[in-house]
């Protein structure tokens, strides 16, 4: 199977959300970087900034002023204040990151209300899978329209097919294939954790692996094209419930762990 371009995303909600999200994609959390982190520190250099401010400050700020512009009136707690993606490439891929991730920034400019509403557009190249965070004002005709640009499960598989049409398949990456369910997902579960025990990342020894190793229970097919994996459609042979895959040797707690996994969506 040839490799997949994907993207995933999330809604923003309260205040403070978009300084905090601009920090992390600046790299300006000190915590993130240090040995425990699946951030490799001595690479933090190679990142690009493709859009938008170079500080989270000026970020946030970009995000409140263009809504104060607007006539936008001050928002609920839960209002939806940004939208973010993450656009995923395979570890050691030979596309052109810079190309590519641009084509990525004007295609969410294309969908999501212009290049204004692109806040900022970071790619990481410090970690074990290249990948670009992009922050949304989801600023509509002068209202705040974050629900509905994020939508439902048909406007997502519409945006997953118009992205790969208009940009992961120029690029020769595959269609990102539909959620497993049953033994084809357990299978890729499995897949991923035996990959994780193979690098010896050391995200299995930070204080964060229960949440990445939930992330890859829920959606294993994201991380295995992270890691440049085979995803598994069938399953040709018995296999481990979940509980038998956390409880083997070398990933039963999340104490004592010996490798881990490089997860793309930091």
């Amino acid at each position: 199977m040839s490799a997949s371009g994907f993207f995933k995303m999330q809604k923003l909600k309260g205040s403070g959300k978009v300084l905090a999200a601009s920090r992390h994609n600046k790299r300006l959390i000190q915590a993130e970087q240090g040995a425990d982190s699946h951030i490799d520190a001595a690479r933090i250099c190679l990142n690009l900034s493709l859009h938008g401010p170079d500080s989270p400050e000026a970020v946030a700020r970009l995000a409140k002023d263009r809504m104060a512009a607007a006539g936008v009136r001050p928002q609920k707690k839960n209002a939806v204040l940004a939208l973010e993606q993450v656009f995923s490439l395979p570890a050691n891929t030979d596309i052109d990151l810079k190309a590519y991730f641009n084509d990525c920034v004007q295609w969410v400019a294309r969908n999501f209300g212009g290049l204004d509403n692109v806040l900022s557009a970071d790619v990481h190249l410090d970690e074990s899978a290249p990948h670009l965070h992009v922050l949304i004002l989801p600023l509509i005709d002068g209202r705040m329209n974050g629900s509905d640009l994020f939508g439902n499960r048909q406007r997502l598989q519409f945006l997953q097919n118009d992205f790969h049409a208009a940009v992961a398949g120029r690029y020769g990456l595959a269609k990102a294939p539909a959620r497993l369910q049953g033994q084809a997902k357990a299978k890729t579960v499995e897949t991923v954790i035996k990959q994780i025990q193979a690098t010896n990342d050391t995200a299995l020894t930070s204080a964060l692996w229960p949440l990445i190793r939930d992330w890859i229970v829920r959606d294993p097919v994201a991380c295995a094209q992270a890691l440049g994996l085979e995803v598994t459609r069938t399953a040709d042979k018995p296999l481990r419930s979940m509980a038998q895959i956390f409880t083997s040797k070398g990933i039963a707690t999340t104490e004592g762990y010996r490798t881990g996994c490089g997860a793309s969506f930091a």
